[in-house]
Parts: C-alpha cells; sequence; structure tokens
C-alpha cells in the first residue's frame, strides 16, 4: 500500500498534457488563464441555452404535427403515439 502514491505519481507523469493552444497564447500575452476559461464556460452556457430552446421548439413541432397526424389520418394513431413516446414525448390521451 505504501507504494501507491508513488506509482501513481510515475504514472501521472507519463500521461499526455495536452494545453489548449488559446490558454498558452494567454499567458504568453501575460492575461491571465482564468479569463480565458471564464469567457469559455459563458460560450458553452448560451450555446447549451441556444440547443435548449431548439430541443424544446422540435419537442413542441412534435407534438403539434403528431396531433394533426393523429386527426388527419385516425388509423395511424398508435403509429403516431409510438413514435412520440420512442423520441422521448409523452402521448397525450
Amino acid at each position: 500500500m505504501p507504494h501507491q502514491p508513488v506509482m501513481l505519481s510515475q504514472t501521472a507523469r507519463r500521461l499526455p498534457t495536452r494545453i489548449p493552444l488559446d490558454i498558452i497564447e494567454y499567458v504568453e500575452q501575460t492575461r491571465n488563464p482564468d479569463i480565458y476559461t471564464r469567457e469559455f464556460v459563458e460560450l458553452v452556457m448560451r450555446y447549451n441555452q441556444q440547443l435548449r430552446g431548439r430541443t424544446e421548439a422540435f419537442g413542441n413541432f412534435r407534438h403539434i404535427l403528431a396531433r394533426e397526424m393523429a386527426s388527419a389520418i385516425p388509423e395511424i394513431k398508435d403509429d403516431v403515439n409510438q413514435v412520440i413516446e420512442v423520441t422521448g414525448g409523452r402521448v397525450e390521451h
């Protein structure tokens, strides 16, 4: 057991370390890499919000389309409901 920290330390040295070029440039320009991290996190958060909005819009469209298809062609209602369930939606009864 006492040798495990040493082995772990030696193993860690052999692992590849990849630092994004943007961070290296920040440091070379005497800028704080934490600023890069904060900006990156903010960018990812905005992108996630956009994706969430798109996902909700597609989900709403799925339900509208399903309702219209089921009312126009009643014989496919079961198939439409199955597609809704498989794609993560809830079937309205």
